[in-house]
């Protein structure tokens, strides 16, 4: 049986290490099974995060073929990937590319899952809520403006205010061969934070046009889901049952400002006055040496030579048979895997209540006949990324992870010793969920592969 390989594309500002934690919950979970391979890319870290998802996508590219290139010819026999934040839309652009640009290499790879924590799918954008007083628009401002000069290319991208002669990068991700990649995959999940991530909204991971927590200024009463399928979690995971969600309930205020409140304030205070001007000045320097270290490469790639130094510098040559798209090209719903159905096989099934919750947070919470819940204002960009990105099905997660700064815990960012029980559970669950989705797959393949070699002898045999 061959390998699966797992591939983890770390975030914004970040590094490869910011991924461990993910590494090390899911070895568990498959139980350091020799048949998982895990592999974080390390070239793109810090401020060569700065340098623009097409740039820092070739070179995350071009080190998984590297990487593949390390195992004898046919022994990788799967793919999946997790990215988290900025990660999970470097990943999009890899898997719209490695079919058409490094075929040689996935062609026989089959992928499997894919899977994001807290990614701007939507993009980056302060939404707010009519009734928020003048001051709140203003930071919503300043911090958009902030974005989109001190990040680079990357941040332009992210606020989808990249000036591409076409079309925004994101919007290119939710289409043409990109889509087309995504669709491939047997199963896409997102794992969306409803608090305190201040990076990364609800709505954009979530990949949803409306938002309860932000049109409520996250008061609504949370009602989490009680029966969980999994096994030996830290805790029980805090899933938001998103059909329970009242607009008219509100959960209790709290008694008064408690000493860890206060606390709270002093620490952002010492932040906004000794940090933030120390990380305004490492931003800029960084967002100047990543537009004079890449302008030769972002040339290149508007003159649409990415491709033509991929394949060079791994050796291959500059050919695509003309029947690649009739091998690869699949159509999505070629892929789509139906939760309840065993597609006429009969598939012992060792979990059934994984398959319910699976159903239900496939279902589409959001195309309720009678929603509780507005419509964002999207403008015609995310308009069209949001439509784009539903022709695919998602098993959506939203998790509520107890902390200052979720966008850190969702993936446990500092690692499995520092992260708390609200952190490991969700990833554990994750994980579990992963291996659920993997195993029922094999069980799929291997029961096609009976039933075509049957077919075969069959055949011989007439």
């Amino acid at each position: 049986m061959g390998k699966h390989l797992f591939v983890l594309v770390h975030g914004l500002w970040g590094n490869y290490k910011h991924m461990n934690a993910i590494k090390d919950v899911f070895s568990d979970a498959f139980q350091d099974s020799s048949e998982i391979l895990f592999f974080s890319p390390r070239q793109n870290g810090y401020f060569k995060t700065f340098d623009g998802i097409e740039i820092i996508g070739y070179r995350t590219l071009l080190e998984i073929c590297q990487f593949i290139d390390t195992f004898p010819s046919g022994e990788i026999t799967d793919i999946s990937f997790v990215g988290y934040s900025m990660g999970g839309l470097i990943a999009r652009f890899i898997v719209g590319k490695m079919l058409s640009e490094c075929h040689e290499l996935f062609q026989n790879i089959q992928p499997q899952l894919f899977i994001t924590f807290a990614t701007p799918h939507l993009g980056v954008h302060f939404l707010l809520r009519e009734h928020r007083a003048g001051h709140h628009r203003a930071i919503s401002r300043i911090l958009s403006t902030l974005g989109t000069t001190v990040l680079g290319r990357t941040g332009r991208q992210l606020f989808i205010q990249d000036s591409l002669p076409n079309k925004s990068i994101l919007v290119k991700l939710s289409e043409g061969e990109y889509l087309e990649g995504l669709a491939r995959f047997k199963h896409r999940i997102c794992v969306a934070n409803v608090k305190n991530d201040r990076t990364v909204a609800f709505y954009t991971s979530f990949i949803a046009d409306k938002d309860p927590f932000l049109e409520t200024d996250n008061q609504i009463k949370y009602e989490f889901e009680r029966n969980l399928p999994g096994e030996n979690l830290c805790m029980v995971p805090r899933i938001i049952d998103m059909a329970k969600l009242d607009p008219a309930s509100s959960r209790a205020p709290a008694d008064g400002p408690h000493l860890s409140h206060w606390l709270f304030i002093f620490v952002i205070c010492c932040v906004l006055t000794f940090v933030l001007p120390l990380i305004f000045v490492a931003n800029v320097l960084g967002t100047c040496y990543s537009y004079l270290a890449t302008v030769h490469y972002q040339n290149l790639l508007h003159q649409g030579e990415g491709r033509v130094i991929l394949r060079r510098k791994l050796g291959l040559r500059d050919k695509i048979a003309d029947s690649l798209r009739d091998t690869v090209g699949v159509i999505a719903s070629d892929y789509e895997d139906n939760p309840g159905a065993d597609n006429g096989q009969t598939i012992v099934r060792e979990d059934t209540s994984w398959e319910d919750f699976i159903a239900k947070y496939t279902s589409g919470w959001q195309s309720d006949p009678k929603p509780k819940f507005h419509k964002l204002n999207f403008d015609e960009q995310r308009k069209q990324i949001y439509s784009n990105l539903n022709g695919v099905s998602w098993i959506r997660i939203p998790l509520y992870v107890k902390a200052l700064n979720a966008h850190d815990g969702i993936v446990a960012r500092k690692g499995v010793k520092a992260a708390t029980p609200y952190s490991i559970s969700g990833l554990q669950f994750v994980a579990q969920m992963v291996k659920f989705l993997w195993f029922r797959t094999s069980r799929q393949s291997t029961a096609r592969m009976v039933q075509i070699e049957a077919c075969h002898k069959l055949h011989k045999e007439k």
